[in-house]
């Protein structure tokens, strides 16, 4: 069951199947003490309550993904005859987006260096998210592609496309300081997930990137 939804939330409806007809085939359930379970497996019997005469399951608590992933109880059906059957239920918490990734730093700025070559690293933008599971695992691309540059989306690190050539005929003294501009964008690899954004900003100086040929 998801994470955060009320207490009293059906989670299933147990059923047992007893041959009796009449009284004797009528069944109660019953919650009972829970020997220890697998690790990381949460104790279900003050978590959960079972309809006696329905088998509804139904949460009591409401869940925390980031505190308990599962729970385990045990469940015994009984009929007028006191012949009875037990059942281990485990109950799987899954997780919502919750949190909002964060970028170590609103903005970044980098520098293409001279003679840099297609494939050559020029920087890496970082970013955290709190949630856990797939919920948590972050993911970067470009706001809007570049000719220039891409992004490795499970790294962050911003890369070249093509070679950085010289603006041609310009001397070093004749080169005025020139600045890209990308949006980096950070989200979850599930769909509508919550999503972030930084600005980078490219020291592109030593290039021809943006200009027109002579």
């Amino acid at each position: 069951m998801r994470e955060n939804l009320p207490p009293g939330t059906l989670v299933t409806t147990l059923r047992a199947v007893d041959a009796d007809t009449g009284v004797f085939g009528e069944l109660r359930y019953t919650v009972l003490e829970q020997p220890a379970g697998e690790p990381g497996t949460a104790e279900g019997r003050d978590a959960f309550t079972v309809n006696s005469s329905s088998g509804e399951l139904r949460s009591r608590l409401t869940f925390d993904y980031e505190r308990a992933k599962a729970f385990q109880l045990l469940v015994r059906a009984t009929d007028a005859g006191n012949a009875s059957a037990t059942v281990t239920v485990r109950v799987l918490v899954t997780g919502e987006d919750e949190y909002d990734p964060i970028f170590l730093s609103p903005s970044f700025n980098f520098e293409v260096p001279e003679g840099a070559r297609k494939g050559q690293s020029i920087g890496r933008v970082l970013a955290t998210d709190e949630d856990e599971g797939a919920d948590g695992v972050v993911l970067y691309s470009l706001a809007k592609p570049s000719p220039y540059f891409a992004i490795n989306q499970t790294t962050g690190t911003i890369y070249l496309r093509v070679d950085s050539q010289p603006q041609a005929g310009a001397g070093r003294a004749k080169r005025e300081p020139r600045e890209m501009s990308l949006e980096v964008q950070a989200r979850s690899p599930l769909p509508a997930s919550r999503s972030a954004a930084a600005q980078v900003t490219i020291d592109v100086t030593h290039t021809s990137f943006g200009l027109a040929p002579d």
